[in-house]
């Protein structure tokens, strides 16, 4: 009985340090892209941001492999029904030891994701770390692999979180509805 307790006190306060923070905007971050430059958070300021995270050898086809397809899928719909709204990809490794720029480049490329919208970044353990903290995507190393759960998320243009996303249970369909709704109540209280 008091270990459920404290399971449902430890949920319950990962969702409310969420929704406490939903309107603050991250912290400015350096990473590193896929072409090997630094880049800060905030040069993604302006457009709506689908942030995943991810490592390359994930061997588990529901896990990293899906949140690619995933994304690539959400890309398309994007260009389909909400062009207009401005929207960009950010997928981040949690395994910056073997996910170097070249890797995260060739894994792009083989889910064939346009780098003029998808930007995988790597960086140093410490940053990648406190970054995947702020939106609780966790990594554990584990037999020469890594242990994670599956996390994607909506960030409004002045990188404030709206929506979480967990275990790859989101289609395309649900973040466009999603990004639509916020982007015209954004355009209302403009």
């Amino acid at each position: 009985m008091l270990n459920s307790l404290f399971g449902i006190l430890l949920f319950s306060l990962s969702l409310c340090s969420f929704f406490a923070r939903a309107e603050a905007p991250l912290k400015n971050y350096t990473l590193q892209n896929q072409d090997g430059k630094s880049f800060e958070l905030n040069d993604m300021k302006g457009s709506y941001l689908f942030v995943s995270f991810i490592y390359t050898r994930c061997p588990l086809p529901k896990m990293c492999p899906l949140t690619m397809s995933l994304n690539r899928r959400l890309f398309t719909a994007w260009k389909k029904s909400a062009p207009t709204v401005p929207l960009k990809f950010l997928i981040v490794t949690l395994d910056p030891t073997q996910d170097s720029p070249s890797v995260l480049k060739r894994y792009g490329k083989k889910f064939g994701l346009n780098e003029v919208y998808f930007t995988l970044a790597t960086g140093p353990d410490r940053v990648l770390s406190d970054f995947s903290a702020e939106f609780n995507a966790l990594a554990f190393p584990s037999n020469g692999l890594i242990t994670h759960n599956s996390k994607s998320v909506l960030l409004g243009p002045l990188l404030n979180p709206l929506k979480d996303y967990k275990e790859n249970e989101w289609t395309p369909e649900e973040v466009i509805k999603d990004l639509l709704s916020f982007h015209a109540n954004k355009e209302k209280k403009t």
